[in-house]
């Protein structure tokens, strides 16, 4: 059996597929999907989606890094950032509460300084501010972890190179998950000199249709570094179509979906050399202890 513990069921193409979509999961072997919010938008929509199959699909509610830009800069919001991004923390926080009882994990959150390479309109003041509010939303959320028990699904992206994301994530979940958070790296891309850490902190890895492209060496060499207990697979679909998706001439809508962890975990298997039958009976055994 297998699980996708790292998705976006709400995006489109798969929220209106997601019949097909689920079926063809469970054909493949498939057990659960972790479902993720990223904003105040889509919390009801991630909901609405669980309710349907309440035994297979799973719910993080979470605020993504990137959502803070997005509500501000990119909509051409350029006063009181601090203070209307602290509202929208807060008004997550109260959607959280009302449903907590319906969800297993927070997520996606976590930071990333990533993005904002590619605005050239903003400030440096700016951008300083935003990550300010992203460290801010994400200490918030691991003391919502922390107050009603629950993993935490972890974005950290940094530029080619650089390092400052993922450090700055570590030393936030070190000082504020007081040893207590746990949950897992999601897509983990990041400086493989910190998997020593990540591990420290009793987290898990998680790995996508990366490991299945050219490009993927990395993570490949990544994946060699983190042991079978601590591995977890998902999709990031609809992002992230694995290689075979990818180079199909003859699929015109690429993207990724739950029944793509299959063809991710036999790469993964083939390169940690053990069978599939191995790998899924482990990372099973993970996805439970994790998140159920």
């Amino acid at each position: 059996s297998m699980h996708d513990s790292h998705i976006h069921l709400n995006l489109e193409p798969l929220n209106r597929n997601i019949t097909e979509i689920v079926d063809s999961f469970l054909s493949k072997g498939g057990k659960h999907i972790l479902t993720q919010s990223t904003d105040n938008v889509d919390i009801q929509e991630t909901l609405d989606i669980a309710a349907k199959y309440p035994d297979i699909i799973d719910v993080a509610l979470g605020l993504h890094p990137t959502i803070f830009e997005e509500t501000t800069i990119l909509k051409g919001r350029h006063k009181n950032i601090y203070e209307f991004c602290n509202r929208y923390i807060d008004e997550f926080e109260n959607q959280f509460v009302k449903n907590v009882k319906k969800i297993k994990a927070i997520g996606e959150t976590g930071l990333d300084y990533y993005q904002f390479t590619f605005n050239q309109s903003i400030t440096r003041q700016e951008q300083e501010e935003l990550q300010e509010i992203e460290k801010l939303s994400f200490r918030r959320q691991i003391a919502l972890a922390l107050k009603y028990d629950l993993p935490l699904s972890i974005h950290a992206r940094d530029l080619q190179g650089r390092k400052d994301t993922v450090r700055d994530v570590l030393r936030i979940l070190a000082e504020e998950g007081k040893g207590k958070a746990r949950g897992s790296f999601h897509s983990y891309t990041g400086d493989i000199s910190f998997i020593e850490d990540i591990l420290a902190l009793g987290f898990y890895v998680g790995f996508n249709a990366i490991i299945t492209y050219p490009s993927g060496e990395n993570v490949r060499e990544i994946l060699k570094q983190v042991p079978l207990d601590r591995m977890l697979f998902e999709t990031d679909g609809p992002l992230l179509p694995p290689q075979s998706v990818r180079k199909n001439k003859k699929i015109k809508e690429k993207f990724g979906q739950p029944a793509d962890v299959r063809e991710i975990m036999e790469v993964a298997a083939e390169i940690q050399g053990i069978s599939m039958e191995k790998l899924e009976a482990v990372t099973d055994e993970n996805y439970t202890t994790l998140f159920h």
